[in-house]
């Protein structure tokens, strides 16, 4: 063997190549990318079913819906949201319409585009998956709180559109985006950094460490949830209300060692059970289940999204694992 054809495949302890490893690499990054898309697909699909419900066909989802979202807004937003109503309300029958039926065109699209393996329909479902995305997060959301210090991840901060916006633009990141076992790969470490903005917003909100704050959210959410979920999110109230500042505290403490034990190439088992735990806290007792069963609801919200932006560490911590247990059996 010449000495270029044996520095191209030279032998690692687990019986891997150089090439095994780097074509190991390729696939894990296409099981990322595809899994991640047919997340979203599955998840625009179920937006598109919630938004033809007969309640969003009236001013209440006006009332009930945008301007909520949008009450917080920073000022330099006022004079959008001004618009967004003035455009809106008179006619909410047609502009729903428009809304339900762009988010079934992205979903359609996306599954067309994944069954039929049509990349070129792939990329035209997530443009526009990142266009509507950002005009929604942006005129229909206030862009969640981010800058007005209230994000919090507990009632779906940053937005879960936005979160839709990041995903589409990962799949459509080239492969160098995806260096999965780099020092710091963004579609990797998205949801560490996620979670690290989520426990910078929960500590220096001032208000999040009253009696307003926390107890405040839940109760939100019983109010709106139906008869069957109220007698379990109600306790959640009491609970908080007791101890508001320890509860806050807690809160914040999950969030940033999320962020410490899921970020970089060796994202750590605990951060997974930690992130699972959490994500169903935060879905059931801060967010009733996305409000989707209570007629009002437009999206699953946030948790399934960071779901979805957890498969790429996922799969490298499964890399890692394997890679150890080749180690510790040694060489064939």
């Amino acid at each position: 063997m010449s000495s270029s054809a044996a520095g191209s495949a030279v032998t690692h302890r687990s019986g891997r190549t150089d090439d095994t490893a780097g074509l190991t690499s390729t696939v894990r990054i296409a099981q990322a990318k595809r899994a991640m898309l047919w997340g979203l697909a599955v998840l625009w699909l179920i937006d598109a079913g919630l938004q033809f419900q007969p309640t969003m066909f009236t001013f209440d989802f006006v009332s009930g819906v945008m301007q909520p979202s949008i009450a917080s807004d920073p000022s330099w937003l006022g004079a959008i949201s001004t618009w967004t109503f003035g455009w809106v309300s008179p006619h909410i029958a047609q502009w729903n319409w428009v809304f339900a039926c762009t988010q079934l065109f992205i979903a359609l699209w996306l599954f067309y585009g994944l069954i039929r393996r049509n990349n070129r329909a792939i990329v035209v479902g997530l443009v526009v998956s990142i266009f509507w995305g950002g005009s929604v997060w942006v005129f229909g959301e206030g862009t969640s709180g981010v800058f007005t210090g209230n994000g919090t991840l507990l009632t779906g901060g940053p937005g879960a559109v936005l979160l839709y916006v990041f995903i589409a633009a990962f799949y459509l990141l080239p492969d160098r985006w995806w260096q999965l076992s780099a020092r710091f790969c963004f579609p990797r470490d998205a949801l560490a950094l996620l979670f690290l903005y989520g426990g910078l917003a929960q500590v220096l909100t001032p208000g999040y460490w009253g009696a307003r704050g926390l107890p405040v959210l839940i109760e939100g959410q019983a109010a709106m949830a139906p008869p069957w979920m109220t007698a379990t999110l109600t306790p959640g109230v009491t609970v908080t209300q007791a101890n508001p500042v320890l509860w806050n505290a807690v809160f914040a403490i999950l969030l940033f060692a999320i962020a410490i034990l899921l970020f970089g190439p060796h994202p750590k088992t605990l951060g997974y059970w930690i992130l699972g735990t959490t994500l169903v806290a935060i879905w059931y007792w801060g967010q009733a289940l996305g409000g989707v069963f209570n007629s009002m609801g437009t999206d699953p919200n946030t948790p399934p999204l960071f779901v979805l932006l957890a498969i790429p560490g996922w799969l490298v911590w499964q890399a890692n694992r394997q890679e150890t247990t080749d180690q510790s059996l040694g060489p064939p």
